[in-house]
């Protein structure tokens, strides 16, 4: 399985997710999922070194390093990603979330999650939340359309 593999762009990342919502509510299932973003603004200058001992600058393919092959990452900047976990509830979700604290070994990481369908039963509803969580942790100039 190669590093790259579920690592898109945000246009893709937005289309699963709306495809999961289209899988869930076709076929019935109770199912839910977790979208969330990270924001790791002093990582982007340190230089980390994963197992085989080569140096990498991007957060992504540290993070994707460190998730469930299906868990989808969507880097914005090199310090700000989305992330997406089928099948995995909020406190699931925030579990995944402290680990890739832990393992970033970074204190200023800012994070925020929106679960379906608790946050919204519809792709702008979810994304609508996660904005909200943005501009409250970040400074507000976040808009996704």
């Amino acid at each position: 399985m190669s590093l790259e593999e579920h690592i898109y762009d945000f246009e893709v990342f937005k289309a699963l997710i709306e495809l999961e919502i289209r899988r869930i509510q076709r076929y019935g299932k109770n199912s839910s999922f977790s979208i969330a973003f990270l924001y790791a603004p002093e990582l982007a200058s340190k230089i980390k070194q994963n197992k085989k001992g080569f140096e990498e600058i991007d957060v992504a393919f540290i993070i994707k390093d460190n998730i469930r092959s299906v868990d989808v990452i969507s880097p914005v900047e090199e310090d700000f990603v989305f992330l997406f976990f089928p099948e995995t509830e909020r406190e699931s979700a925030q579990k995944v979330i402290d680990r890739l604290k832990k393992v970033l070994g970074e204190k200023n990481i800012i994070e925020g999650i929106a679960s379906y369908p608790e946050d919204g039963k519809d792709k702008q509803a979810l994304f609508t939340k996660l904005v909200e969580t943005m501009n409250e942790r970040l400074i507000p100039v976040i808009n996704i359309e």
